[in-house]
């Protein structure tokens, strides 16, 4: 075991999810999705060495890291702590992000030398969709695979995001998205879609393509068409697509401008926009705040692609 340090912080970017696009089992495997990487609501997660184990974690959390104790014999003298960590149920990947980096923390803090699946499987992360393990690990664009039973998604693309892009981010701060049961219980219902050759088709043909040559025009359309298609398939949770009222009202009014690719991340309600430039970016945020303030629920934020995963620092 190499010499422990004093201290080693873990610091990972948010997410946003993009959709799945071969929910069904059709070619004998399931699911398949898309993400990004965002340079906001870091999670930041610190370990040292104490004379017993203290933690600000939530219970939750806590029965995954004392099994891991247990299994890796590890000596329960220690302090880890949550730092910083995005909102849960917001559709950032709180909960993937979180957990990888307590798994990594106590991995390199005690020379472990864990595979980022090792991990998610203890913590009991990427069941459905691999983009959370592989945004964490190289940050950027991921489209993964569809999944074989019992394995984690394996990355089909992965590719810097064009720097030079912004997302707009709106969240309704009065809603949460599906969790726990209540997403594991729909994801267990044969969900019916006709559509997946047409999403399928958008990602390999539309927006994988856009990314590898920069092309943003149609790069936000094949977006905003892939999420207009995958929203039918949560038509069971919310009437529209966008879970928030709200943001959907803005999102109506905003397609009428060129130029921008829009959508909902994971089961909302975090919101994106894509646009060109950071003028662009400042120039929609203007005719949001003039023509929506009155909803006083909502937030924005220009946020940046992280084109790089998560960070570790040794004190």
């Amino acid at each position: 075991m190499k010499k422990i340090q004093k201290e080693l912080i873990v610091t990972t970017p948010s997410r946003i999810h993009l959709g799945f696009y071969g929910i069904n089992n059709n070619y004998g495997y399931t699911y398949g999705s898309l993400g990004l990487a965002v340079n906001y609501f870091h999670t930041c997660v610190s370990i040292s060495k104490s004379k017993r184990f203290n933690t600000n974690i939530s219970k939750k959390i806590i029965k995954p890291i004392l099994e891991f104790i247990k299994l890796k014999k590890i000596p329960n003298k220690f302090t880890i702590n949550i730092l910083e960590n995005a909102p849960e149920h917001v559709g950032l990947g709180s909960g993937s992000q979180t957990t990888l980096s307590i798994g990594k923390a106590l991995s390199n803090f005690f020379d472990l030398d864990m595979t980022l699946s090792d991990i998610a499987n203890i913590f009991k992360r990427g069941k459905r969709s691999g983009i959370g393990i592989a945004t964490f690990n190289k940050g950027g664009f991921v489209v993964d695979c569809c999944k074989k039973e019992g394995l984690h998604p394996e990355t089909l693309f992965h590719s810097k995001f064009p720097s030079d892009w912004r997302i707009i981010l709106l969240n309704d701060n009065n809603l949460r998205g599906s969790f726990g049961n209540k997403e594991s219980n729909f994801f267990k219902k044969k969900i019916s879609n006709s559509h997946n050759s047409d999403l399928s088709h958008i990602v390999i043909r539309g927006i994988i393509p856009s990314i590898i040559y920069k092309d943003f025009s149609n790069f936000s359309r094949n977006v905003t068409e892939f999420q207009k298609i995958t929203s039918k398939l949560y038509k069971e949770k919310q009437t529209d697509m966008f879970l928030s009222p709200q943001i959907s009202k803005i999102m109506k009014y905003i397609k009428r401008f060129d130029n921008i690719g829009i959508g909902q991340s994971s089961w909302g309600p975090i919101s994106y926009i894509f646009v060109e430039s950071p003028s662009h970016a400042k120039e929609m945020i203007r005719v949001i705040e003039n023509k929506f303030n009155v909803y006083n629920n909502l937030s924005y934020k220009i946020v940046r692609p992280s084109n790089t995963g998560h960070k570790i620092k040794y004190t």
